[in-house]
């Protein structure tokens, strides 16, 4: 299944990361908002969509509104709903099938694009980390070793 990437949710996680947001704040925040709310939200929204009595009933409310608050609505009404109706028509119908024997080109795409950017930001900070860790060890060592010959100078 393909999926959209979010750079800003991307951006969210990078920027709370070096500005010291604690992990478990960001993960619950993280928690309730992708698995309560966005989950609620597209549940409403896929069974809009696939049921055509619901969706029949949102258009015929909206209609109602729409036309009772904007004057001069009710003139493109008409050619609005049929581009409406041709839209879900088009998206309801099947695909058409894709033979199995043309490649694919490169998908230059800004997702593809984006999502190599923070594939090398992850790697940088991979990288990073374990830097980091083995400055630390040696550090360790150098000092254990520096304490030694302190000590043995001392006596």
């Amino acid at each position: 299944m393909f999926q959209v990437p979010n750079p800003l949710f991307d951006l969210a996680g990078i920027m709370c990361g070096q500005f010291g947001i604690p992990f478990w704040k960001f993960f619950l925040a993280t928690l309730v908002g992708k698995a309560i709310i966005k989950t609620h939200i597209q549940t409403v929204f896929i069974i809009s969509v696939c049921n055509n009595q619901l969706l029949d009933w949102i258009e015929n409310e909206l209609i109602w509104v729409l036309s009772s608050l904007i004057p001069g609505f009710d003139s493109y009404l008409p050619t609005l709903t049929e581009k409406l109706h041709a839209v879900k028509e088009k998206y309801l119908a099947a695909p058409h099938p894709v033979p199995s024997n043309v490649k694919e080109k490169w998908d230059f795409s800004f997702a593809s694009i984006w999502n190599t950017i923070v594939w090398l930001m992850l790697m940088n900070f991979f990288v990073k980390i374990v830097n980091a860790t083995a400055q630390d060890h040696l550090k360790k060592q150098q000092d254990k070793q520096l304490a030694k010959k302190v000590s043995a100078s001392r006596h």
